[in-house]
Formats: structure tokens, C-alpha cells, sequence
């Protein structure tokens, strides 16, 4: 049974001696390595329970070795490694005498002068070039080496930095940090530090950073191909295998009050498959999680409210996107209060641990803390909803760390299906434990043979517990406690433990090497004496290649019992799928084709019945294809270690994105093909073969004639023939003539391979494959990183997408300088170089913007360079008339009479631009001008702003005169006077001047002025009526009313007066002149509204 399932219930045992003298040591060494020994293939006796030989290990390549009732064995994947070297060695463009390799850590050459001459002045043995050894101990001594693999058989990133964090002595301000395969080639470097910067949260402005390489506290890959570079103050950097920046860099853990430039220092650090978690030594923590454009987008909704984004700056246009699409690569950074609950409870923190997403049971990590007092404290990520800020003290005090007194914990792994808990105690103790700590799978004593933690702890998948201790080498630890020790020469070079899925992987200075349990189905078909269905199976094909009589026999044995062939042939399918060496693969792959053979010859068969292929023959197949796929990743050129389960775990898809990141464009597409896979997957993988095509003519020109002699025409046309698949040597391919729409490449192809043409220098080639792409949205982007603004706004015009022509525009404007010869040439730019749809949308959006308040100027630079005058003029007219006061005081009032008087003579000037056309709109402005400044002579004359308020018309700054002289009686005469001069400058009518004098003099209450106006003449140009109604609503007495309504005596005059009278409310006089008029409607009308008996009695006597 194994402890590590669910049902386990069997009590831990303690085992101590594995370092015991005595024990034996397990020396196994490269179990599939390929031989010529064809015997040896054929074998099944491959358990070995005595320690191997190298003569052993020479005469039995695939020795396996027992973790309990567990077979193991160890795979070298690569050996006698040269870290760091290029697939030319040629072409080294890496400067020698700049550093200098010791394994896989590199220092710069005149740190390890200075180190030869320390030792050599002080030792009576000089270190020379010859003792690589000693020297490299003592490079050891003052610096470290970082060194970590991408999951799933990835890339190798190493880098070497000074133990101290202000800088060793000559060692230098700078470091590499080298991503390689696993065969040593070196993908790509990345100098550190260089252009470090982070962005400032209030100005939103690079700031630069200063930092050196002992900076560095540890590094480490998510399983998205990610590495995650994380320096003592929490600064976090985030790479590609390409070696490019995907986020701009970020604290991870802030000081509070601190500035954007300052984090908080670093406890511990450590990489998990979905981000980094960092404990702070002010015992605050925090996890990032490192997300991409394939995630949930509704992920980040739900984070906490502490949680905070960080993003790519988009610089690029290229990357450029809608509002509502997630970035290609971001970070969720979460910060946990772990400080408060700590000091609640009196404990620090020690070592850390995170459990992934997808086996939380809140679906997001969960970061577990080893508390000093023994236990672990299990926070959430959501503090603030969150009781007790979501932070748990699981209480494990006196269950981990055996029966003796109690010892904190110093390194915590999870298990790669996140079950269960590898923890070892600084008592020297490794405890197994579930996630919910519930119970206890394993205890294990290393005390006997090492007082100290060890050097790295993980899991080799889910059945062992695997550690480097010091001059122990490695030790595997099973689920009984039962052990293997792997010996591994620590004097030669560092060791390095990668878990993985199924297997782990031992880096070491020389070589690559798997540790791993033999996959249940080839053990079964593989132990001695095994009657399993493929064991049989693989004998009697077996047998048959010998030429044997007895295969026949063999295989129809198999085929009596129902069912048991096509077992055995899953079981040989299976087997081969977990080989690494071919000559295994291709002898289960054999045994499985004879069962097949057996099988389609059988009359019962289904696949004989239904008239398809068999499931069996479907997964032979399949298998196939993917041991040829795996086969092809994993040469040296290429130096992928992926077993079988790590490819299912990855897909093929995951496989070709890999392949692509890490430069192998070539072969991605030659798989994606061979897989048959999606359209968009094999279209992309041609279009990155394109790419590294061109790339590679700009690269080799200056040294290869074949390719410095090739037109740019010439480099086009083999792109778009490995864009099409087509076969080298085809017919003109700029010729009109298209595909077939089945077979057009998909949106976007042309426009990468486009822009890594442009990127690499070729210009040309750009140009022609851009006009191949039929996509708007990838050529516009494509054009805009070329640089070709209007063009692109032209395809955009072209496509009626509003959404893309403001992006052009938007990136133009960016391309430019932030001043105001910027600003001209963008405007300029825009109006005379790109579409009139751009131009109409540039101009629509600054207007609304003028609309809103904002800034006119834009708009009206745009208009006059359309040659738009009148409407440029009338923009600034009404933003003048629009200004308002924003303070009660005269200095205010007067600036902003100032500030308008300013922009209505700069509308002025815009109207005078036309000519004729616009020779009304500046007569206006320029009258109201004139009156602005009558107004503000008036106000200086009278000493007051009530004689002629701001902003006022020609006939309200009449009306102000005329009402201010009840104020003033005295100039009474005078503003009179200046009344009619304003009148008749600006050409008021008389009846209009009557009337506002009439409303003016009313609602001043200067009576006696309008009955002096009234009488002034013999007939007033607009009659009675007008004073008679001001006397009315000013409710002067009958005597006055009657005065103007006497004077109305026409004959058309009879229905106002009527009409007056209803007013006033004579109703008398109102029935009189109803009778007048032999209206029997409007006597009755006055019966309806007055409220008079006697009223209404004379009026039932007219009716």
C-alpha cells in the first residue's frame, strides 16, 4: 500500500541509518544510456539489490534500483556538459577574456586574477590554470551560484553573485544571468543589473535604480516559462527564455511610508509554479502571481482589496489593445498582515511554502509559514474578508519533528499533486504530513549522518522525498521509510535538485541527470518472472525476431483468454512511452505491433466488427507520434529533458510554445505539422520559422556571400514560401494571383514575420510582407511599429474601424515630442498626411473636449489647418462668451473681462483669415468688442458695475443705464444721455429703444419718467398698450392706468383696451367696452371671471 494515498492509515516508521558506514551506497550511473549490447535489451533482469560496480553499471545499462517494493533509476540526460556554449563554436560571440567558467558559475577574470595572486602570496602551493579544483573552492567561498530549471524538462538559468550583498571586492558591478538547455547551449543572457528602473505610482515616470550583484536573493521559473529574478529589497523582475523583460520591475513587498524607489528587505524568497512568495523581515509577507492573457480574466475581480496589478508598459504599438483585453503577461501582487499575527502570538517566521491555486480549496494559493515555536501558519488570500485576516495557526506543535523536544521547521516542499507536506526540522527530521495536517505519513531521521539542513529538498514525484546534504550526496526517501543514497562528488561542483511531476532532475557541473521511479507498466513487463499479459507479449515478439518456433505458440496463448491481447498490448504502448532510449521503444513498440497483428487477424475482434480502427491500434499511433516527438526535443541541439508524463501534462500545443520561446522555430514547426495540429498552431509555428529565417539573413550577411548577395525581394519571397508551406523553387509569389481561401495563412503572419524583418534591419522585406497581410488589426499594429503612422491609418480608414484609427493616432501622438513643435507637427501630420475619417474623428474628439471645459486650442489648430475658419472662429467665440465669474471681486471681474476681451480678439483675427466668407462673423465680434469696452468706460465713469454688468447684450446694457438712474437721480440726464448714444451707435431701432425704456423705467419704479416719455410725443412709435400694461403689473392706480388708456382711441384700439381693463380688473369699464364692440363672448367671458353680483347682473342684462 502507499502511505502517500488518500486511504493510508498505517503509523509513520523512523528509519536512521542511511549514513551509516556500513550501508551501502548507491552508485547507479545512466541507466538507458544506448549500447551495443543487443542482449542487454532483451534482459528483464534489471532489479539490482546489491550496491552496482562500474563494471556493473558498463555491462547492465538499464540497473534499476528498489525504494522499498518501488523500482527507481537514474537517466543521464547529458553529460560532460560545457555550460554556456553556443551551437557554433565559431561563432562565440561571448567575449572570453571577460569571465571565466568554473561548472556552471562564472566570474569575471580579474576577480579570479585576484584571487590566484591572494592565494599564491599566502600558500606555499600556487593555484595555477591546472588546478581548476582548488580554485574553484575557493571562488566558492566568497560567491554563490543560483541555478534553476524551468518545470517540465525546460531551460536551465544559472547565475553567480558575491555572498556579499554590497559586492565582493573586484568581483565587479555587474553579473550574467545565462538561461541554457540541458545539453549546455546557451539560449540567451541577460546582464545584470542594466537599465533597472521601476514606475512611479504618483507621476507614472521611470525613476532609476541602482543595485549590484550580490543583490540577488534567489531565482526561480514558473511553469509558464517565466523567470522570476527576486533581489534582497523585494524588487522582482520577470524574464522570458529570450532573456526579455515581460513586466516592468516591482517591489513586491512595499514599506509602508516608504517611496516607490525603496522596499522592504527579505527574509526568504521562493519561487512557485504560478508566481513568488516573499517573507520580509519585518515578518510582513506577500505573494505575486504571475497571470498572461490565457487566464480568467474575472480572476483579478476577485482578489482581495489590498491586491494591486502590475503591468507591461506599452510602448511598443504593436502590443497595443482594447480597453477590455487582458495584457499578454501581469502581475497580482497580494499583500498578507502576517507581521500582526505574529507578534500576537510571540513567534517569528523561518522558511515558507506555497500551495498552488489548483489544489486550494479557496482556488487560490495559500502560503504556508514555519513559525519559530514549531508550528505553520496557513494564510489566505483574502485578508480583508477574511476572519482573522485569514491567517491560520494549524497548531502542529509536538507532531512534526519526532518525539524529542520541539524544533521549528527549515525547509517545507509540497507534493506535485499538493496532498502532502515534506517537512524537515532543524533536529534533523523529515516529516511527511498531509496539507490539512490532519496525519502523519512519515518520519525520518537524518540526525546519524548530518546535523545541518539540506542544501535543497523536493519531491521526486509523488512517492519520494529526494535532499542534497553536504558531502552525502543525494538521498531519496521513500513512502515506508525505506532509502536510496545517490552518491554525488560535492568537491566537484554544486548539485542542484529540480522536482518535477513525475521524476526529479539532478543538475550538476557536468551533467543533467533524472532521477526517477520506473513507470509501473514497464516494470511489470520488465521483472523477472512476470506473467502480466505484456510481459508474455513481449517474449513472444521476442522470440519472433530471433527467428523462434515458439512465438507462434506464444502469442495465440495470449489470445485464448478474452481481453488479454488487447491488455497486452496497452501495457507494451505504455511502456514504451516512458523509455527514454530508442533501441527500448522501438522493442516495446514491436511487441505491441505483433499483438496488433494477432488482434486484426482475431474474427471477434471490434475493430474487425465496427470496420475502424481498434482503440489499441488508435493508441499505437498516437504513442508513436509522441515518442518521435519527445525523441526530437530531446537531442543535445535542442536539450529538452521531458519524460511522458510531463509532455501530457504540457500538451502538444504547450510543446510547440516551448519549443518557440526557446529558439528552435524549425523544429516547432516540423512537429506541428507531424502532430497535425490546429491551424493557428502550425500557421504560427511557420510564421516564427520565417522570422528566424530573416533574422538569420541580417545576422550572417557581413560573413555568408551566399546570403549578403540576397535582394530584399529575394529574402521576401522564401518567407512567404515558409509562410505557405509551399516547396522552394515555386513561381513568382508577388504576382496577383491569390491562394484559395483554404489555403491563406492565418490573421497576423505576415505582420510578425513583418516586424521582425523591420527589427533586424530590413526595411524592405517589411514593406512587402505587410502587403501581404489581410488582417486590419495586425497590419495596423505592424505599420505602427514600423512607423508608418498614416498608413496605418489609412488601412484602419479602410477597414471602417473607428477603434483602430484612434489607435494610430494615439501612437503618432506618442512618437512625437511632449512640447509645442510636437504638438504642430501632429497636428500638421494628421490633417495633411492621414484620412479624412482620422481628421473628421480628431476633430470630433477635440471638440468634445473644448464642450467639456477642457482645452480649445487643439481643436481650433486642427480647423484652421483644414482651413475652417469660420468655425475655428466660432469655437473661440462661444468658449469667450462661456467664460464666467469665479469670484465676486473686482479684480477677478476684471481679469476675466480681460481674459475675454483677449479670445474675442483672436476670433476676430480667425474671422479676418477668410475674407469675404466670414466677413459678418467679424463684424459681430468686433462690434462686441466696441461694446465691451463702452461697458467697462461706463463702469469707470459711474464707479460701479451695475451700470453696465459684464457679459451683457446691447439691449441689456441699455436697460442697466436707464434702471441706474433710480439710483442715481442726479446723472439721471446723463445716463439718459449715454443710453440713446449706445442706442444709436450700434443701431438700435426705436420701437426696441421704446421698449426697453418702458420695461426699464417699470421695473425701476421711475413713474414719472415714462409718463414723461409718454407724453413726450403725440404718438408714441409703439403706441399705449406697452405703458398701460407697465402700470398694470407695477399695480399703479386707475388714475394712471387711465391715462394711457385713454389715450388709445382708435378703432382698432377697441380690443385692447378691453383686454386692459380684463387686466386691471375694471370690469365695468371691461362689460362697457364689450357692449362697444357687440361681443356677446367676451360678456359673457367677464361674467365667468369676476366675482361682483352686480357685475354679473349687468352682464345677464347685455346677454
Amino acid at each position: 500500500m502507499n502511505p502517500f494515498d488518500d486511504d493510508f492509515v498505517t503509523p509513520p516508521t523512523r528509519h536512521t541509518n542511511p549514513f551509516a558506514d556500513d550501508d551501502p551506497v548507491v552508485t547507479s550511473s545512466n541507466p538507458l544510456h544506448p549500447s551495443s549490447h543487443a542482449a542487454a535489451a532483451a534482459s528483464r533482469s534489471t532489479f539490482q539489490h546489491e550496491p552496482l560496480t562500474p563494471s556493473d553499471i558498463d555491462n547492465d545499462p538499464t540497473a534499476w534500483q528498489d525504494l522499498g517494493d518501488l523500482p527507481y533509476r537514474r537517466v543521464i540526460i547529458a553529460s560532460n556538459i560545457l555550460w554556456g556554449r553556443h551551437h557554433s563554436t565559431t561563432n562565440n560571440n561571448t567575449p572570453k577574456d571577460e569571465e571565466e567558467r568554473f561548472g556552471l558559475s562564472w566570474y569575471p577574470k580579474p576577480y579570479v586574477d585576484t584571487l590566484k595572486a591572494h592565494q599564491s602570496s599566502f600558500s606555499s602551493s600556487n593555484i595555477n590554470n591546472n588546478n581548476n579544483h582548488d580554485l574553484a573552492s575557493l571562488l566558492s567561498t566568497t560567491t554563490t551560484t543560483f541555478c534553476t530549471a524551468c518545470p517540465n524538462g525546460g531551460p536551465i538559468a544559472t547565475v553567480t553573485s558575491p555572498l556579499d550583498a554590497g559586492g565582493s571586492a573586484g568581483f565587479g558591478s555587474r553579473t550574467t544571468i545565462r538561461i541554457m538547455s540541458n545539453s549546455g547551449l546557451l539560449l540567451s543572457s541577460i546582464v545584470f543589473p542594466k537599465d533597472l528602473y521601476i514606475i512611479s505610482h504618483k507621476t507614472g515616470k521611470k525613476m532609476g535604480l541602482h543595485r549590484s550583484p550580490g543583490d540577488i536573493l534567489t531565482i526561480g521559473w514558473t511553469t509558464r516559462c517565466i523567470l522570476i529574478v527576486v533581489l534582497r529589497d523585494s524588487l522582482t523582475l520577470c524574464y522570458d527564455m529570450g532573456g526579455r523583460a515581460v513586466l516592468p520591475p516591482f517591489h513586491a513587498l512595499k514599506c509602508s511610508g516608504s517611496g516607490d524607489q525603496q522596499g522592504c528587505e527579505l527574509l526568504e524568497a521562493t519561487v512557485f509554479e504560478g508566481g513568488v512568495a516573499v517573507l520580509g523581515t519585518d515578518r510582513n509577507a506577500a505573494v505575486v502571481e504571475l497571470l498572461d492573457e490565457h487566464d480568467d480574466p474575472t480572476y483579478v475581480d476577485g482578489a482581495d482589496v489590498t491586491s494591486w496589478r502590475v503591468v507591461p508598459s506599452n510602448n511598443d504599438p504593436s502590443e497595443m489593445r482594447t480597453v477590455f483585453a487582458p495584457p499578454p503577461h501581469y502581475a497580482l501582487v497580494t499583500p498578507l498582515p502576517t507581521a500582526m499575527f505574529a507578534k500576537s502570538k510571540h513567534f517569528t517566521y523561518g522558511c515558507i511554502a506555497v500551495l498552488p491555486r489548483e489544489y486550494a480549496p479557496s482556488r487560490r494559493p495559500e502560503l504556508f509559514l514555519a513559525t519559530s515555536d514549531g508550528s505553520v501558519v496557513v494564510s489566505e488570500m483574502q485578508p480583508s474578508t477574511s476572519p482573522n485576516n485569514g491567517l491560520v495557526d494549524v497548531d502542529c506543535r509536538g507532531k512534526i519533528g519526532g518525539s524529542g523536544p520541539k524544533a521549528p521547521i527549515v525547509s517545507m516542499a509540497f507534493a506535485p499533486n499538493g496532498r502532502f507536506l515534506a517537512c524537515f526540522t532543524a533536529n534533523s527530521v523529515l516529516t511527511v504530513v498531509s496539507t490539512t495536517f490532519e496525519s502523519i505519513v512519515l518520519e525520518f531521521d537524518t540526525s546519524s549522518g548530518s546535523s545541518s539542513p539540506p542544501r535543497s529538498m523536493g519531491w521526486c514525484g509523488e512517492d519520494s522525498v529526494v535532499m542534497h546534504m553536504k558531502h552525502l550526496g543525494v538521498l531519496m526517501v521513500g513512502p515506508y521509510g525505506d532509502w536510496l543514497r545517490f552518491a554525488y562528488n560535492d568537491d566537484e561542483g554544486e548539485i542542484y535538485l529540480v522536482p518535477e511531476i513525475d521524476c526529479c532532475r539532478v543538475v550538476t557541473s557536468s551533467s543533467v541527470e533524472i532521477l526517477q521511479r520506473v513507470p509501473p507498466g514497464t516494470a511489470d513487463l520488465l521483472r523477472i518472472g512476470s506473467i502480466e499479459a505484456g510481459a508474455l507479449l513481449l517474449d513472444a515478439s521476442d522470440a519472433f525476431d530471433s527467428g523462434s518456433s515458439n512465438a507462434d505458440e506464444a502469442a495465440r496463448a495470449i489470445t485464448q483468454q478474452e481481453g488479454l491481447l488487447e491488455e497486452a498490448i496497452r501495457e507494451c504502448i505504455a511502456a514504451a512511452e516512458g523509455e527514454f532510449d530508442v533501441k527500448v521503444q522501438k522493442r516495446m513498440l514491436r511487441a505491441a505491433s505483433y499483438g496488433l497483428h494477432f488482434a486484426c487477424r482475431d474474427e471477434h475482434s471490434p475493430s474487425r466488427m465496427t470496420g475502424r480502427p481498434s482503440p489499441e491500434a488508435v493508441a499505437f499511433v498516437r504513442a508513436a507520434r509522441k515518442l518521435r516527438t519527445l525523441n526530437a526535443i530531446r537531442t543535445p541541439s535542442t536539450g529538452f529533458a521531458m519524460t511522458s508524463a510531463q509532455y501530457d501534462s504540457v500538451s502538444a500545443k504547450g510543446v510547440i510554445a516551448r519549443l518557440m520561446a526557446a529558439g528552435h522555430a524549425a523544429l516547432a514547426s516540423a512537429i506541428s505539422e507531424y502532430l497535425k495540429l490546429g491551424r493557428q498552431v502550425r500557421d504560427y509555428a511557420k510564421a516564427m520559422k520565417a522570422t528566424a529565417f530573416v533574422n538569420s539573413c541580417s545576422a550572417v550577411s557581413q560573413s555568408s556571400k551566399t546570403l549578403s548577395i540576397m535582394t530584399d525581394s529575394q529574402i521576401a519571397e522564401e518567407a512567404i514560401r515558409i509562410i505557405r508551406g509551399e516547396e522552394k523553387g515555386g513561381g513568382k509569389l508577388f504576382e496577383k494571383d491569390k491562394l484559395p481561401p483554404a489555403s491563406q495563412p492565418s490573421s497576423g503572419m505576415y505582420a510578425s514575420v513583418a516586424l521582425a524583418a523591420h527589427r533586424a534591419g530590413r526595411r524592405g522585406v517589411a514593406d512587402l510582407l505587410i502587403m501581404l497581410e489581410q488582417s486590419p488589426v495586425d497590419k495596423v499594429h505592424a505599420l505602427l511599429s514600423i512607423g508608418s503612422y498614416a498608413d496605418a491609418a489609412a488601412v484602419a480608414a479602410r477597414a471602417r474601424d473607428p477603434d483602430l484609427i484612434f489607435t494610430a493616432m494615439l501612437a503618432y501622438d506618442k512618437s512625437l515630442s511632449d512640447n509645442d513643435e510636437g504638438k504642430n507637427t501632429y497636428f500638421s501630420g494628421v490633417v495633411n498626411k492621414f484620412p479624412m475619417e482620422a481628421v473628421n474623428m480628431l476633430t470630433a474628439y477635440h471638440s468634445r473636449i473644448a464642450a467639456m471645459g477642457g482645452d480649445v486650442k487643439p481643436m481650433v489648430n486642427i480647423l484652421l489647418r483644414r482651413q475652417r475658419h469660420a468655425e475655428a472662429g466660432t469655437n473661440i467665440g462661444k468658449r469667450a462668451i462661456a467664460l464666467v465669474r469665479s469670484d465676486s471681486s473686482i479684480m477677478a471681474e476684471n481679469e476675466l473681462e480681460q481674459q475675454k476681451v483677449e479670445t474675442l480678439k483672436e476670433a476676430s483675427n480667425i474671422f479676418g483669415l477668410a475674407g469675404k466668407d466670414c466677413l459678418f462673423q467679424k463684424t459681430c465680434t468686433d462690434e462686441y468688442l466696441d461694446l465691451i469696452s463702452d461697458q467697462e468706460q461706463l463702469r469707470r465713469q459711474y464707479g460701479t458695475i451695475d451700470v453696465a454688468p459684464p457679459s451683457s447684450s446691447v439691449t441689456a446694457t441699455i436697460a442697466s443705464i436707464l434702471k441706474y438712474a433710480a439710483a442715481d437721480p442726479r446723472s439721471s440726464h446723463k445716463l439718459f444721455a449715454d443710453a440713446d448714444r449706445i442706442a444709436k451707435k450700434y443701431k438700435v431701432s426705436e420701437k426696441r429703444l421704446w421698449y426697453v425704456k418702458v420695461q426699464a423705467f417699470s421695473e425701476s419704479k421711475q413713474w414719472a419718467v415714462l409718463r414723461n416719455l409718454a407724453d413726450s410725443r403725440a404718438k408714441s412709435p409703439i403706441g399705449m398698450k406697452p405703458f398701460a400694461l407697465a402700470a398694470i403689473k407695477g399695480r399703479q392706480g386707475e388714475a394712471e392706468i387711465m391715462h394711457y388708456v385713454g389715450r388709445m382711441q382708435g378703432q382698432s384700439d377697441g380690443e385692447d383696451r378691453y383686454e386692459l381693463f380684463c387686466e386691471a380688473g375694471m370690469w365695468r369699464k371691461a362689460v362697457d367696452e364689450a357692449v362697444k364692440l357687440g361681443d356677446r363672448r367676451r360678456i359673457a367671458h367677464v361674467k365667468s371671471v369676476c366675482n361682483s353680483i352686480e357685475i354679473q347682473a349687468l352682464c345677464d342684462k347685455y346677454v
